[in-house]
């Protein structure tokens, strides 16, 4: 429990230095980019594995659109996020790899998620904007 305790308080410090906001739930510290809430999600597994992944979390949809409603390119910002996310949890692997632990990366669906979130987002507003604006004779 003791060598738990070490692990998530060195994964905490690992994230908090890459600046993102951290919470820690059991065996599962999540790392919540500042930006758009998604989050690097690192799990604790038993006989010495560690997985980590993304995942979007609850309030998602609304930044998104209140991103969009400010004027932000939501794409860019997404796929800048996602992007940094990838890279912290490169750098976990192989810190924790070098440690001895087995890493498993699990990115591709949580990244999956957040696109696809995104794309109905995005079309929710580009239809909204074509009711508005749209045909007008």
């Amino acid at each position: 429990m003791i060598k738990v305790m070490r692990l998530i308080r060195e994964i905490k410090e690992f994230l908090e230095d890459h600046d993102l906001d951290v919470k820690v739930l059991k065996k599962q510290v999540l790392g919540i980019h500042s930006i758009l809430p998604i989050a690097l999600v690192i799990r604790i597994l038993k006989k010495g594995g560690i997985s980590i992944g993304i995942e979007p979390q609850e309030d998602l949809r609304d930044a998104m659109e209140e991103a969009i409603e400010s004027g932000e390119d939501i794409r860019s910002i997404v796929d800048d996020i996602l992007s940094e996310l990838r890279d912290t949890a490169l750098e976990l692997q192989k810190m924790f790899n070098n440690k001895g632990y087995k890493v498993v990366l699990n990115l591709r669906e949580g990244e999956s998620d957040v696109r696809d979130l995104l794309d109905e987002v995005v079309e929710e507003y580009e239809e909204v904007i074509e009711e508005e604006f749209g045909e007008e004779e």
